[in-house]
């Protein structure tokens, strides 16, 4: 599993996620994704399927920005 992946939201947004938990991700678990950007000062915490890196940049994006609002 990649250690970070970067996306950009349709509002020119950049933003860098990386897994996180306590545990190491394992195959059929969901994952934690701790996202950032330079323009929001908090960090934006999503639960994604294990699959997370395979998901479209698009779908991503969108999920993230829904929970930065």
């Amino acid at each position: 599993m990649a250690n970070k992946r970067t996306v950009t939201d349709t509002h020119g947004r950049v933003w860098t996620c990386v897994p996180g938990g306590k545990d190491a991700p394992r195959q059929g678990q969901d994952v934690e994704l701790t996202c950032t950007t330079p323009t929001i000062p908090a960090k934006v915490t999503i639960r994604v399927g294990w699959q997370w890196e395979s998901m479209s940049p698009k779908g991503l994006a969108r999920l993230i920005t829904a929970a930065a609002a």
